[in-house]
């Protein structure tokens, strides 16, 4: 299988990365019915994940590796979508940081032994984890493909004849 060469994608375009998974995995989470998290999360995740893959895009990593990472990238997605959907930190067990300033009770907590948290409406687990797959591929095929696809399309402009201007 075919590496990713640091010219591919250079240093100054291997964060969009990290944008560009966070972006597939809340419109996959947000496909299978699951909750989104709020703006400034979105906005975290998104920067530590650019982070991430500034950092290994300076190496010539192998197609699989980079595929197996953009997998492992949308399960961290999805927990972290899980886990700070809410907007407050009310998903997170004694987050604390609630609109009240007073600790958030865990909600299972509140509910009988042996009862299950009722999943939100129209929420799939089967089609969460479908959509977080499909995800990972259209992150791989966009940071695989694109700087062929580029690549492509300049060289198709650069030889189309140029039309007279009247």
């Amino acid at each position: 299988m075919a590496t990713l060469q640091p010219a591919g994608r250079t240093g100054t375009v291997a964060w969009l990365a990290g944008p560009l998974s966070t972006g597939f995995g809340l419109a996959a989470h947000l496909a299978a019915g699951g909750p989104a998290p709020t703006l400034i999360i979105l906005a975290a995740l998104a920067a530590l994940l650019g982070m991430a893959a500034a950092m290994i895009g300076r190496f010539s990593v192998p197609g699989w590796a980079v595929l197996l990472g953009c997998a492992v990238a949308q399960q961290l997605l999805h927990l972290g979508f899980a886990a700070f959907s809410g907007g407050s930190g009310e998903g997170i067990p004694s987050h604390g940081h609630g609109g009240s300033g007073q600790e958030v009770p865990y909600p299972a907590q509140d509910r009988p032994s042996g009862a299950e948290a009722a999943p939100p409406p129209g929420y799939s687990p089967h089609l969460m984890l479908h959509a977080h797959m499909a995800a990972a591929l259209l992150t791989y095929a966009v940071m695989y493909y694109w700087p062929g696809f580029v690549r492509w399309s300049r060289r198709f402009h650069a030889s189309r004849p140029k039309s007279p201007v009247v």
